[in-house]
């Protein structure tokens, strides 16, 4: 990639209650936002992305990438970032890069020379899990864990959580920081992305889909009502 191609990249994360922005422009700056906007991505996420270009004195027609979260999160709220993404990506025939959460968390813990167990909040019931190390992951290793079951499944392992609160809700397991949750935003986004980038790792709008790990509520209830009939 270009040094030009740096320069204005935009940054797009709607996996949860939160919609994430960000844009590196002019090779050295960025601005971000970061709102929790619960269900209202979809009548949002292009008003705010409007907003971020206009504190950046940029136009839309100057952007150069886009990053996107794929999740895991949201079923809908992840839909609505990727067509975001791939509109202005076709309208402005720029590339995508997609970059999923468990790389976020093992780019953020790269430094630590050991495995760890990343817990990212799903539901009440369940979250995900998954091991990084050294820098990367593997998709197949990422399992949906009851809550009841985290324990036993984590072991001794060191743990850090995304959108779950540790600390309070299993004190006994060993976190890597317990009093302060992996957090993340939109400038670690575009580190991923940018990289990938570079890479020449762009991906195929066709071929870029959220990460879902589980079924949707729509097609368990499709399938119950299925198994009914």
């Amino acid at each position: 990639m270009t040094d030009n191609l740096k320069k204005n990249v935009l940054a797009i994360d709607t996996s949860s209650s939160e919609l994430k922005l960000g844009l590196s422009f002019g090779g050295d700056r960025m601005v971000k936002s970061c709102e929790r906007v619960e269900k209202s991505h979809g009548r949002l996420v292009i008003k705010k992305i409007g907003e971020l270009f206009q504190s950046a004195g940029l136009n839309k027609a100057e952007l150069q990438a886009i990053v996107v979260c794929t999740g895991p999160g949201s079923f809908t709220g992840l839909r609505i970032g990727l067509a975001a993404a791939k509109g202005m990506a076709v309208a402005l025939n720029i590339p995508v890069a997609g970059v999923n959460l468990f790389e976020v968390a093992a780019y953020k813990l790269r430094s630590l020379n050991r495995k760890v167990k990343i817990i990212i909040g799903l539901n009440r019931d369940e979250c995900f899990v998954a091991p990084v190390e050294s820098g990367s992951y593997e998709e197949s290793a990422v399992s949906v864990v009851a809550y009841g079951d985290l324990l036993r499944v984590v072991g001794e392992d060191w743990v850090a959580g995304i959108r779950i609160d540790l600390s309070t809700s299993f004190p006994q397991l060993d976190s890597v920081d317990v009093s302060k949750q992996l957090d993340y935003d939109a400038s670690d986004l575009l580190e991923l992305g940018v990289g990938k980038l570079a890479s020449g790792l762009s991906d195929d709008l066709a071929q870029l889909e959220p990460l879902y790990l589980q079924k949707s509520q729509a097609e368990l209830r499709f399938e119950r009502r299925q198994r009914k009939q």
